[in-house]
């Protein structure tokens, strides 16, 4: 209730005029309207990984959450719900670095393969660390300046594929072969061999998988991401 004013008039509030800036007239702050927040302020957290300290999130994944998945399977299925591509989180539990996504052409680029930990372009990111670009194409993590034995270990890949180490396997008419550096050689039944099928163009990729349709099988045991 309002008190009464020394000459005995009862007061009332007297709402101040609006603020007038360069022309446009403001209401006063308390006048308005509060928004209705449409979710809940912070994150949403489950309560049943509070003791990992660590939330199930997708936007940048890394070893930490990789090693909660390995013990937590409860963990690992929330994680894997959260991920909408499943080539990236195959590759993400494997621990590779990339993963081919068709349905995400680089606009900057017109490269599909994608970091595992981000999904940003794995083609740019190399180009934006250019001393580290044969490291990473072997799956490395980079560094700074290569120590003796990240140099040591790149020439133990480098002439495990010289000694023809590699995996290979059968797909009806189509034969493929992973190398210890990262690449994935094609061999077709005409006798066509691509050496890297990482290193074709979008489009040339999509010719591929239009002619041979088994190549769909290929691109997914090598942990690309084709459907």
């Amino acid at each position: 209730m309002a008190s009464p004013s020394p000459s005995g008039a009862r007061w009332s509030p007297v709402r101040p005029p609006a603020r007038q800036v360069h022309g446009a007239k403001f209401p006063p702050v308390w006048s308005r309207p509060l928004a209705k927040l449409t979710r809940p302020y912070g994150p949403n957290r489950d309560g049943r990984f509070a003791l990992h300290q660590r939330q199930p999130r997708a936007d940048k994944l890394d070893a930490r959450q990789r090693a909660i998945c390995n013990a937590d399977a409860a963990y690992a299925e929330a994680l894997r719900k959260r991920v909408s591509n499943e080539g990236r989180f195959s590759a993400f539990m494997a621990g590779v670095p990339s993963y081919i996504d068709i349905d995400g052409l680089c606009p900057r680029c017109g490269n599909f393969r994608r970091r595992t930990r981000d999904r940003s372009c794995y083609a740019c990111h190399l180009a934006r660390s250019g001393a580290n670009f044969e490291r990473m194409k072997a799956g490395l993590a980079p560094i700074a300046s290569r120590t003796k034995d990240s140099h040591l270990d790149l020439l133990k890949r480098q002439k495990a594929e010289r000694d023809d180490e590699h995996i290979a396997r059968q797909f009806g008419d189509i034969s493929a072969k992973r190398w210890p550096t990262g690449k994935l050689e094609v061999s077709f039944a005409d006798g066509y061999v691509e050496p890297d099928f990482s290193k074709l163009k979008w489009q040339e990729c999509m010719n591929a998988l239009e002619m041979y349709p088994g190549l769909r099988d290929v691109l997914r045991w090598a942990g690309w991401s084709v459907d």
